[in-house]
């Protein structure tokens, strides 16, 4: 590797505002920039809203050198307006920022979902469809309807779910890029024994049990996802794993709060409604597919995001809870050793779902999140995490 050139302390002034680095320098012919740990930098532009994606999605590419973001042209009044905007990437010196694609209808909450396939390629979810670019723009699918986009790919497949035009069910399926086929994983059907092991008040006819936050387990050979079982909120939302060919099913019971893979026999979250034997105090802890306590791994909190390694975590506060802190723990410890206060505007952050949504980088340094920075305005910020 060629030595990094130092240029010097400075404050540069683009069309998306000040940002603040401690050192500017050259490496391999390419300007750098080296950030203040600590120091929150605005990755989008001033004025307007932006975000990332779903939590524990990195907004980066897999080499780690690029960032890709969604900036929101519309100003939000309601969670579920529709907005209009744009897809967006920069490289991570946030320099050479550049328009990928036009987005026409979508809701703020989670953007478009945007997520790297490969270095060149973004999958995305907008006017009801998955779609996926090159970062020229073009589009690489025929883009199809879907109710849900899984959380990233695995490879050059991805996971959605949508109703059956043949059942009427609410279906898995996985998509691959490289053979543009549609594969059925298993619909709704498949997971009537769960009423052998739970029991629902309210329960929903098979035709409306929805099935959305789909998730690889790291090494592609299982699939976690939410269930809707009925209608009595976050009791009858259950977790349900399986093997990618629709054997070994496991009903977790009511699932955690933004749950994820841990690796790829263990699930993590936070502990919302778990009868484990703990206290429902929202701490991150990891369980069993089955759904038994194995161990906490960090404080409390709501959406959760890891590093590659699950030595690092990221949350913020609960659901209404004001003011909205972000705070990033080391495995196995409940006292954070980063935090920052996100939102003091209950309106921004809870009653227009801008939710935080924190994500690391690929390497673990820095942590991408959404900060309110006015009233009614949400925006993507990025900070490089002190060493820990």
């Amino acid at each position: 590797m060629r030595p990094l050139k130092i240029i010097g302390i400075f404050f540069v002034f683009i069309l998306f505002g000040f940002v603040q680095c401690e050192e500017e320098g050259t490496e391999g012919g390419q300007t750098i920039r080296i950030f203040s740990p600590d120091v929150p930098v605005l990755v989008g532009p001033e004025g307007l809203d932006s975000t990332f994606s779903y939590y524990n999605t990195s907004p980066e590419s897999p080499d780690g050198n690029l960032i890709s973001y969604v900036v929101i042209l519309d100003e939000q009044n309601d969670r579920y307006q529709r907005l209009n905007g744009e897809l967006w990437v920069c490289n991570t010196s946030l320099l050479e920022h550049r328009k990928v694609t036009d987005l026409n209808d979508f809701i703020s909450h989670n953007g478009v979902n945007a997520q790297w396939i490969d270095n060149n390629s973004i999958l995305y979810f907008d006017e009801g469809q998955v779609k996926a670019v090159n970062l020229n723009g073009e589009q690489i699918i025929s883009p199809f309807e879907a109710f849900s986009l899984g959380h990233e790919p695995f490879g050059d497949k991805f996971l959605y779910s949508k109703i059956s035009e043949e059942t009427n069910l609410y279906t898995i399926y996985e998509f691959d890029i490289s053979s543009n086929t549609h594969r059925l994983v298993a619909d709704a059907s498949a997971f009537n024994g769960i009423l052998n092991v739970y029991s629902f008040s309210e329960l929903r006819p098979i035709w409306d049990r929805r099935i959305r936050h789909l998730k690889y387990s790291p090494d592609g050979t299982k699939i976690a996802f939410r269930l809707d079982m009925g209608d009595e909120g976050e009791t009858d939302n259950h977790l349900v794993t399986m093997t990618m060919n629709g054997e070994d099913i496991q009903f977790f019971g009511p699932k955690p709060m933004h749950f994820a893979w841990y690796d790829n026999e263990t699930i993590m979250g936070h502990d919302n409604q778990i009868d484990d034997g703990m206290p429902n105090n929202k701490s991150t802890r990891r369980w069993t597919r089955e759904g038994e306590f194995m161990e906490t791994i960090a404080g409390p909190g709501n959406h959760l995001s890891s590093n590659e390694d699950r030595s690092l975590f990221a949350t913020e506060s609960w659901y209404g809870e004001n003011p909205v802190i972000l705070k990033a723990y080391k495995r196995g410890q409940t006292n954070p050793f980063w935090q920052e206060t996100v939102s003091s505007d209950n309106f921004s952050v809870w009653e227009l779902g801008n939710h935080i949504n924190p994500a690391f980088s690929r390497n673990g340094k820095r942590l991408y999140y959404r900060k309110n920075s006015a009233s009614g305005q949400s925006q993507a910020y990025m900070v490089v995490l002190p060493d820990n």
